[in-house]
């Protein structure tokens, strides 16, 4: 089924945040809900649609999609003859409210359309109880994880009735229309992320009270050190909303099958009677005061400073999870032992919730990372403990295991498996070319080459942009169709690693390593440029500074969606040195367009990377050039390699013609006295430090092509001998320096 066309049913938060997501992906959408005011009959569809559409805030990708919205009200908009392939309904958590909807729809809608409702707590089988036999087979749950932008998270949860072609149909449209992670739940309370989450949270939270463990202590023993947002147990709770954890908790008491795994912690009890609900009453476990942070005190029941947290098993921790979990399994320290029994009671309750939560481990594991921001999930942590001396502890401590964890005798997922249903870029892997500390070079069966970065963190390094030059000599020198350049992680690369930048000030080696390192740089997005073969690069997350200037000198892209892309450096006190001034100015002077056109165009680029602008969307970078109008977006970023691989070969079954090195008139000093003024302006406005205006001036010499006549000839190697100039220049500035400690020590930039 092609889904195309869309209709959201209520327009709270929920429902404007899922039509917005909706229109991102190119669907027309329509945003309906009730009638509140008889003289302005579409009064919350219509704030709604304000709230997607703000100039300033919008939800969208770009503005000119709002034309693939509309709104309107339950009364006038839901007639017969609705064209639409897929109502979602996202009104207020009242069954009387659903059913009377969904009555309505059921009469209105065409025979295949898809009937959803993204229920978080309510059955989806009562939901449908009152439906026709056939809306009832195309009828089936799906959860939204808040905020559905940035939450990977779908759960589908299908009822008896439910038409497994129906499953199958929006499982595809969500993985590849959407871009989100589908997980099939069954039609449980909780379904599987909240069920397991809300189960974890709680047992931790009521252990925790046992054992006397503040609310600080326990955020920072279950946090980062068990792979789980820094965020701990009890600031998680306070930004889902502590009523929600509550009410899920009293549902799964309620339940016989449940009661005997799920205990209420008295501090959350105390937290709801207060009306202590979290970020959503400005106050919950925690509350902001000012910049400070203050913490519930349990005994004066007010908000406190908190105290260090002073545990001696902490010292122990490090960022190797797997050495974690083994200091967990090996303590002796009631501490340890807290940790560890919360571990094998999560891992013990995810296993018996196959099957009656969900048919395979794996959506547990998926659930839990996609939903929860979990690093793994509770299967993974099994295999990362131990399959064995887990299963063996956990029966002595606990009696009888489920039947199907007791026949295991082979670990949940096999070397190099995980949990994404995408294929890895090592899938297509034919042999090593070569491995690195920095890289590793394959090549496929069909002869193509794949370059991924290994260096710590994704940061750019010397020795990979040496990797990159041999790289494009392999492919040049060697019987291979193309290059795919990829990075693992979630972030592409956040580009240079400042303390080695920090460190070469530091040893006066910035006219040696500093220039060195630049000049390579170029190089390397030079040979990128104009390989005589197709080089096409994968990009997901965040591309910053280098990582941005790597991307810019692809011939070809693939971007995920959400992809954020900026040249950053500014804010250390210095330009881009990798060429991603040159390139941005190559692509403007190689227009055949007028002169007062291209001091526009250089004038906008000028104002965004002084600024350092990141584009919070693929969309957005292309809109302002830091991606071309040929490079391809994707929405599901498990998908951007395996997109790239199917670009890269197809640009090698053609006659491939690569770039050439262009000469063009530059607009040198007229470009640069325009851009003096707007910097004195700035400057003299306070909108703008003094030094800003320095560097500022370094990015107009660049893009100007350096202080010559108007009409001088140059190309982009002329462009990029400027900004390594002037890169080398601004680091043996004191004040680029000063930028550079503070960036590292506070996480900021310094306005100096």
């Amino acid at each position: 089924m092609n889904i195309k066309k869309a209709t959201v049913l209520g327009a709270g938060t929920m429902g404007a945040q899922i039509a917005a997501l909706l229109v991102n992906a190119g669907l027309k959408v329509k945003l309906l809900d009730i009638v509140l005011d008889k003289e302005d009959k579409n009064k919350l569809s219509k704030g709604a649609y304000d709230r997607i559409t703000h100039p300033k805030k919008s939800m969208l990708y770009d503005a000119k999609w709002s034309k693939n919205l509309t709104y309107g009200n339950f009364e006038d908009d839901l007639k017969v003859g609705d064209n639409s392939d897929i109502f979602i309904e996202a009104v207020t958590e009242k069954l009387d409210i659903k059913h009377g909807l969904w009555q309505k729809v059921s009469q209105i809608a065409k025979e295949d359309a898809i009937l959803a409702t993204n229920t978080s707590s309510i059955p989806i089988g009562a939901i449908a109880k009152p439906l026709p036999a056939e809306a009832k087979a195309r009828f089936v749950g799906v959860h939204f994880f808040n905020p559905p932008r940035y939450m990977k998270l779908v759960e589908i949860i299908p009822h008896k009735a439910t038409n497994p072609v129906v499953v199958e149909n929006l499982k595809t449209f969500i993985s590849t229309v959407l871009g989100k992670g589908a997980v099939d739940a069954n039609d449980v309370s909780g379904f599987v992320a909240n069920r397991i989450g809300t189960y974890s949270a709680s047992d931790i939270a009521y252990r925790a009270e046992q054992l006397g463990l503040s609310i600080t202590e326990v955020d920072a023993l279950t946090g980062q050190v068990l792979g789980r947002p820094k965020t701990g147990t009890f600031r998680l709770l306070d930004m889902v909303g502590i009523d929600i954890g509550y009410f899920v908790t009293k549902t799964m008491m309620a339940n016989p099958e449940e009661a005997a795994y799920f205990k209420m912690p008295k501090l959350v009890e105390k937290m709801v009677a207060l009306g202590n609900l979290g970020d959503k009453t400005k106050q919950g476990f925690y509350k902001k005061d000012g910049r400070k942070r203050l913490v519930f005190d349990v005994e004066s029941e007010t908000y406190v400073e908190p105290k260090p947290v002073e545990l001696a098993i902490l010292n122990e921790f490090g960022r190797d999870l797997t050495k974690n979990l083994t200091t967990i399994f090996e303590s002796e320290d009631k501490v340890g032992i807290f940790l560890w029994e919360t571990l094998r009671n999560l891992m013990y309750y995810s296993a018996i919730n196959v099957p009656k939560a969900t048919n395979d481990y794996i959506n547990i594991d998926r659930a839990m990372v996609w939903g929860y921001n979990w690093k793994v999930g509770p299967f993974q942590l099994w295999d990362m403990m131990g399959l064995d001396r887990v299963k063996d502890r956990m029966a002595k401590e606990l009696g009888e295991l489920p039947e199907w964890i007791k026949e295991r005798n082979e670990p949940f997922y096999q070397k190099g498996q995980s949990i994404s249903p995408a294929s890895k870029p090592e899938d297509f892997a034919h042999k090593q070319v070569w491995k690195t500390e920095d890289s590793e070079l394959f090549a496929t069966e069909d002869n193509f080459l794949m370059l991924a970065m290994r260096t710590p963190n994704n940061t750019i390094t010397i020795e990979f942009e040496g990797d990159i030059v041999k790289a494009v000599d392999v492919l040049e020198n060697e019987d291979y169709k193309g290059l795919l350049l990829y990075s693992d992680g979630p972030q592409f690369s956040v580009g240079a690693n400042l303390y080695y930048m920090k460190m070469a000030i530091d040893q006066n080696m910035v006219d040696t390593e500093t220039r060195k390192g630049s000049e390579l740089f170029h190089e390397a997005v030079r040979r990128m440029k104009f390989a005589a073969k197709p080089i096409v690069t994968a990009v997901k997350g965040r591309a910053l500074g280098g990582g941005a200037e790597l991307v810019m000198a692809s011939p070809f892209v693939v971007a995920a969606a959400e992809s954020y892309i900026g040249l950053v450096e500014p804010g250390v006190g210095l330009i881009p040195g990798g060429g991603g001034l040159a390139e941005l100015a190559d692509r403007v002077y190689r227009q055949d367009v007028s002169r007062a056109d291209k001091l526009r165009q250089l004038g906008d680029i000028l104002t965004k990377v002084s600024m350092g602008h990141v584009t919070m969307s693929a969309y957005e970078a292309q809109k302002i050039g830091f991606l071309k109008a040929t490079d391809m977006i994707v929405q599901n970023e498990e998908l951007v390699f395996e997109a790239a691989l199917q670009m890269l070969k197809l640009k090698a079954a053609y006659n491939y013609i690569p770039n050439n090195l262009v000469e063009y008139e530059v607009l040198g000093s007229d470009f640069k006295a325009v851009a003096a003024a707007q910097i004195d302006s700035l400057v003299d406005g306070h909108f703008a430090s003094k030094y800003d205006g320095v560097v500022t001036a370094a990015i107009a010499d660049v893009l100007a092509g350096g202080n010559v006549p108007l009409g001088t000839k140059a190309n982009q190697k002329w462009l990029q001998k400027l900004s390594e100039d002037n890169f080398v220049t601004l680091s043996k500035n004191e004040k680029t320096y000063e930028r550079i400690v503070y960036m590292l020590e506070k996480k900021r930039p310094l306005r100096n």
